[in-house]
């Protein structure tokens, strides 16, 4: 393929998000470089084992979308679902059933897909290595859109007669949580409208990058819909984080307090058993487009 060195560039992008996302440490109850947060089950060791077996599958989602482009979105779907369906039973395989990417690879299957369609539009190799705008971004985000437009319907409106629910499904009756799905069904606004303006904001204001990444976690920590936290502790519990968040967030911390700050609210979160898996997954998207625009 002419385009496989481009698209391998963007497959190691998908694959750096997620390092980026468990080596930013502290993290309040989230695994990384010095604990595992509010998990008993999973480790640093565990996410990068996790890491090095879905790496190869990001390639694959990229090159459905490239070879696929023009045909109609959900058939290029289904076959980002397939291969999606074989990336989390090797995950699965190599954290030895320990779920630390399932909701991330989902969401990152349908935004991969929809780069490789974007990228088989451009017309020249020079293009390739061109940092994309914030244009580009949503233009990617609306064309996964257009691949999950039909996953509410077709996964969730027949739960009632489903005898074995995952935990999202679970979420979805009792709650009306739609959770990766709903956000991929409505373009991912979460990353392109919110968390992608507040983090260009943050870069463009403070020269320190780490900084602004935590910053950016609190940021989704305090707004975003996050299903591992009302899987955990209800509803009560995610709206007190959220909440906690906002405060860390609109205090003028220096970089030294903040970290001081996020070290004891990761005690804090580990006493609850309370972790922000899904805020964790909005972080490594937005590191995925801050990386094709070249903000990291």
């Amino acid at each position: 393929m002419a385009n496989s060195i481009s698209l391998e560039n963007y497959a190691e992008l998908a694959s750096r998000s997620l390092l980026y996302e468990l080596d930013l440490s502290p993290k309040p109850g989230l695994v990384d470089r010095l604990d595992a947060g509010a998990h008993k089950d999973m480790t640093y060791e565990t996410f990068l084992t996790s890491i090095e077996a879905l790496n190869p599958f990001f390639l694959r989602y990229l090159e459905v979308g490239w070879r696929l482009a023009g045909q109609k979105p959900q058939l290029i779907f289904e076959e980002l679902r397939k291969i999606g369906i074989q990336a989390e039973q090797t995950m699965f395989q190599a954290t030895k059933g320990v779920n630390t990417h399932k909701g991330i690879n989902f969401s990152l299957a349908l935004v991969l897909g929809a780069t490789g369609i974007y990228l088989s539009k451009r017309t020249t190799t020079a293009n390739y290595n061109k940092p994309l705008t914030p244009q580009d971004s949503l233009a990617i985000c609306q064309l996964a859109q257009q691949l999950a437009a039909h996953i509410i319907q077709a996964d969730l409106s027949q739960l009632e007669t489903k005898a074995d629910l995952s935990h999202g499904e679970k979420l979805y009756l009792t709650y009306g949580i739609k959770g990766p799905r709903g956000e991929a069904a409505a373009g991912f606004p979460t990353v392109v409208a919110h968390a992608l303006p507040f983090f260009r904001q943050e870069l463009n204001k403070r020269q320190d990058k780490e900084f602004c990444q935590w910053r950016l976690l609190l940021y989704l920590m305090g707004s975003v819909e996050d299903a591992n936290l009302i899987h955990r502790g209800g509803l009560p519990a995610w709206q007190r984080i959220k909440k906690e968040a906002r405060s860390l967030l609109n205090s003028d911390f220096s970089k030294s307090e903040l970290k001081q700050q996020l070290t004891a609210y990761n005690q804090i979160l580990i006493q609850r058993y309370l972790s922000p898996g899904g805020s964790a997954d909005f972080l490594s998207l937005t590191f995925y487009f801050a990386f094709l625009e070249k903000l990291l």
